[in-house]
């Protein structure tokens, strides 16, 4: 495993089960919401919505990890503030990478970062569901996730973090781009 770097697997609609399981044990690695069904090895789950535990996480019983929100959201998953970021992105995304700089990664990997709806749709696993008594939400504030990482960018830039997208469609240009399989002929088998 390369201890030097962290990967963060979110849901957007271009990410694939197959990019998930070429990166599988390379580095540390932190799922976003429903990302963990396409990657249940993961080392930690991040929702930051008590609405996605309140609804998934009965369904998530087999999950070996540790599982972390913003807010309390059940006695087995632990909070996580994020104190000292000035901004949240407005999505779990964005919230596990400032996560993975916090637990001490300088060089963080990103997949399923599309934050656009790709091909029409919302998520790579389809949308949540969502009626008067489950308040998922399906990526609608997208336009506005660019722009917040934008500037997260900028902050991680200062703090000396290398941020490298391994998204195979994305609306991020604040970070260098690389498909997964180079990242993990680049960075696998213990390489820097």
């Amino acid at each position: 495993m390369n201890k030097k770097w962290a990967l963060v697997i979110a849901s957007g609609p271009s990410q694939t089960r197959a990019d998930c399981d070429a990166l599988r044990g390379l580095c540390f690695t932190g799922a976003v919401n429903c990302a963990v069904f396409f990657a249940p090895w993961v080392d930690e789950l991040y929702g930051a919505d008590p609405q996605f535990w309140n609804y998934y996480g009965s369904k998530l019983q087999w999950f070996k990890g540790r599982r972390l929100s913003r807010s309390k959201a059940g006695s087995n998953i632990e909070v996580w503030h994020g104190k000292g970021w000035p901004r949240t992105g407005g999505n779990s995304g964005h919230q596990m990478l400032q996560r993975m700089v916090d637990i001490g990664f300088k060089n963080v990997a990103l997949l399923g970062f599309d934050h656009q709806h790709t091909g029409g749709r919302t998520h790579s696993h389809g949308d949540h569901p969502r009626n008067k008594d489950i308040k998922l939400g399906n990526a609608q504030n997208t336009h506005h996730w660019h722009k917040a990482m934008n500037r997260t960018a900028l902050d991680l830039e200062r703090k000396g973090v290398k941020v490298l997208n391994l998204s195979r469609e994305t609306a991020l240009t604040c970070f260098e781009r690389m498909s997964a399989e180079d990242f993990v002929n680049d960075y696998g088998n213990h390489k820097g």
